[in-house]
């Protein structure tokens, strides 16, 4: 978290929701993800500065590749709806 500066306003979010069908039609699963409002941005203000909570596969891959170099242990983790539980 960072403290915004004083002529700046945060970008709002919303939730969109989508229904996944599988192939023969029927119902696969609800699917829920937060995005950011982008249409609030003003070009050569705040446009170019975003931020994604995605890790790149090019980045867990630089992570592994650093592990095995110093013959260190990882740990995986697999959460699921982490985003419920953080302050928006």
């Amino acid at each position: 978290m960072v403290v915004l500066p004083k002529d700046k306003k945060a970008i709002g979010c919303k939730w969109v929701y989508k229904v996944k069908h599988n192939a023969d039609g029927s119902m696969s699963r609800y699917k829920a993800r937060l995005v950011a409002k982008g249409y609030a941005q003003t070009y050569g203000i705040d446009y170019e500065e975003t931020s994604s909570l995605v890790a790149k596969m090019t980045t867990v891959r630089a992570i592994i590749v650093m592990a095995a170099t110093k013959s260190s242990s990882l740990h995986q983790m697999d959460v699921k709806n982490v985003f419920l539980h953080g302050d928006l």
